[in-house]
Formats: C-alpha cells, sequence, structure tokens
C-alpha cells in the first residue's frame, strides 16, 4: 500500500466518523425534542435515558442514514482535494483514475464489513434494548393484525380470523378446522375468541360445531365452548418494526416458523433480511458516484458537488423505500425488490465513472 493510498484511506474514514458524530447529535436533539413530552410525563431517571435507550439509539440510526454519510464522506473529502488540484496533479503523475479509485474502493471494503456485522448482529441487539425501554417510559406501539388472520397452529389445526383486538385479546369471526388423515374431522364457526388470562385458555363465544365422524355430520351450537389452543394473543401482535429486533438466525428461524403456520404475509421479513446486505453492498456503489461526481474542479466550491451528492442520496434513498415497498407487498419477490436499487445506481455510478476527467 502506497503513501497516497494510506493518506486517502485515513481520510476517507476520518471525514466518515467527523459526519457521523455531527449528524448524530442532531439525530439526538431531533429525538429528544419529539419524546421531550413523553419523558416529562414519566419523568425517566437521567441515567436511564442515557445509558438505557440513546447509546442504543445510535446504532440504529448508524445503520439506517449509513449509506447518505458514506456518500458525503466521499464526497466531501473527494471534492477538497479537486479544489486544491490535489487530484490534477495525481493524474499527470502518470496514476491512472482507476488506481486512484483503489484507497476509495479499500475504505468503502472496512465500512462494508462493518456494517455488515452490525445490521446483522448489533443494530437488532440495540432495536431490542430500545424497544425495550419505549415500552417501559414511552407510549406503546403496538399495531394488530386486522385483516384475514390465517395461521396452522398445530399439525392438522388451521385458525382463520377476520380481525383480532389485541388490547382485549378478542378476536372476530373466527373459523378454526381440524384435520386426521387429510380429512376434515371437525369444523367450528363462532362470533368471537376470547383470551382467559386467568386459565390462559381461548373461549369461543355463539357458536357451532361440525363434527364428521364415519360419513355422519353432526352439529352442535352453543353459548361459550372453551378450548385449549396451541397459540397466545400476544402472536397476534406485531410491534413497530419488530422485524429488525431480530438477529439473522432468528429471522430466518421466524420465517421458517411463519412459513409452517402457513403466514401469507413474510415478504416483509424477506426484505428486511435482503436489506441487511444489500445496504452495505451499497457503499461501493456510492462511493464510486461520490469519487466520479466530486472530482472535476469547480469554481462554485465543494458547495455545488454538496448539493448534487445530496439530491442524489435522498433519489437513491426514495428509489430504495419505493422498492421495498413493493416488496413487502408482494409486488415484486422480495430479493429483486431489495437489489433494483442497487444495480441501477451501479449502472449510473459506472457511467458517471467513465464520464469522470481522467
Amino acid at each position: 500500500m502506497k503513501t497516497l493510498d494510506r493518506y486517502i484511506i485515513k481520510k476517507f474514514l476520518v471525514t466518515f466518523v467527523f459526519t457521523l458524530g455531527l449528524f448524530s447529535l442532531i439525530a439526538i436533539f431531533i429525538d429528544i425534542s419529539e419524546k421531550i413530552d413523553d419523558f416529562l410525563k414519566r419523568k425517566p431517571p437521567f441515567f436511564t435515558v442515557v445509558f438505557d435507550y440513546y447509546i442504543y439509539f445510535l446504532p440504529y440510526f448508524f445503520g439506517m442514514f449509513s449509506p447518505i454519510f458514506v456518500f458525503l464522506s466521499a464526497m466531501f473529502f473527494n471534492s477538497k482535494l479537486a479544489q486544491n488540484s490535489e487530484i490534477i496533479a495525481i493524474l499527470n503523475s502518470g496514476i491512472s483514475y482507476r488506481r486512484f479509485l483503489r484507497p476509495y474502493l479499500i475504505a468503502a471494503t472496512i465500512l462494508a464489513a462493518v456494517f455488515l456485522y452490525l445490521n446483522t448482529w448489533v443494530i437488532p441487539y440495540c432495536d431490542k434494548k430500545r424497544y425495550a425501554f419505549e415500552e417501559a417510559w414511552i407510549k406503546e406501539k403496538k399495531t394488530t393484525q386486522s385483516n384475514n388472520i390465517s395461521c396452522v397452529i398445530e399439525p392438522g389445526t388451521i385458525l382463520h380470523m377476520e380481525s383480532f383486538n389485541y388490547l382485549d385479546s378478542t378476536g372476530y369471526n373466527v373459523s378454526l378446522e381440524r384435520f386426521d388423515n387429510y380429512k376434515v374431522s371437525q369444523r367450528v364457526f363462532a362470533n368471537r375468541l376470547l383470551w382467559n388470562r386467568e386459565t390462559q385458555n381461548w373461549r369461543l363465544e355463539y357458536y357451532q360445531r361440525r363434527l364428521f365422524k364415519n360419513g355422519i355430520e353432526i352439529i352442535e351450537k352453543g353459548n361459550t365452548l372453551d378450548t385449549a389452543l396451541r397459540i397466545s394473543p400476544d402472536e397476534f401482535v406485531v410491534k413497530s418494526q419488530f422485524v429488525s429486533s431480530m438477529t439473522n438466525p432468528e429471522l430466518n428461524e421466524y420465517i421458517r416458523r411463519e412459513k409452517e403456520k402457513g403466514s401469507a404475509s413474510i415478504s416483509k421479513y424477506y426484505v428486511e433480511l435482503y436489506k441487511r446486505i444489500a445496504t452495505p453492498f451499497s457503499f461501493f456503489i456510492l462511493t464510486l458516484l461520490a469519487v466520479a461526481i466530486s472530482s472535476r474542479k469547480s469554481r462554485g466550491g465543494t458547495g455545488l458537488h454538496l448539493g448534487i451528492g445530496i439530491f442524489l442520496t435522498f433519489t437513491f434513498l426514495l428509489v430504495i423505500q419505493v422498492f421495498n415497498t413493493l416488496g413487502v407487498t408482494n409486488v415484486l419477490p422480495p430479493a429483486i425488490a431489495v437489489w433494483i436499487p442497487n444495480v441501477l445506481f451501479m449502472i449510473i455510478a459506472l457511467l458517471m465513472t467513465k464520464a469522470a476527467p481522467k
């Protein structure tokens, strides 16, 4: 590794750390302003706020906006080189543009490896701690699956519900089917399904049960029927960004269980899984794009380069959000939806690199 390589790698990484620290302070101040009413109302101890929340909030913030920081760091540092005519001197010394890009790609590789580890292990662990604090001291953020719930409770038992209210643990318009040897042995229809917290059991209200034995159908009706189902109310609730608090092995295991239950909405879990790899890979694309844009000396100084860079980064994030939504809603396969933004901007980055001054 040459002196020039060490210089560029060091300056790139230092600029990245500086950018990370600066925006982290801004993010903390914004988050405090949003939660100040909850803090004043519930009065969590200062030590708890700092060491049980904000110390875990920062990794979440780093993971969410890391592509922006990589892009801005590469653009800001390279733009300074261009304004000081250092790039002209480097290229005139006989170093090719491709060779000039090497230290930037080495630095991007270091950052990609770090954030790949953070995305798959550290950030999910921090999210668990962050959610625990929010549930204890901030208003609880829970949403329920309210439409067409369908799951396999155990082999041979399928539960369908039109909706479920987590606050009172009540399901509505319930259908329960049991199978023996691939044949329907029992069907139960009920207006409501209630969870008894004392007995830890379920109760069907205003039910109709149809039993099939030896070709004979037996129909029963009643007001209440206690039943044992191997499922709890917590399994019907989906917390805000719940999947982000699972490490990769936990997320893979969760996807496997959801498949066994017959869950129809597992695309969002695949999107989260693929994002954790696609985001660090985007560091290479954004580094190439940043260096290509900022390599030309501009009379307007670094401000013009930064303006173009900010526009492109937010465009990149917008494209990612659009395609992630298409993946979650099954408009596109999750893997394709997650990687399309990287492919599109890789093409743009290669074209910009080809057109960069050499």
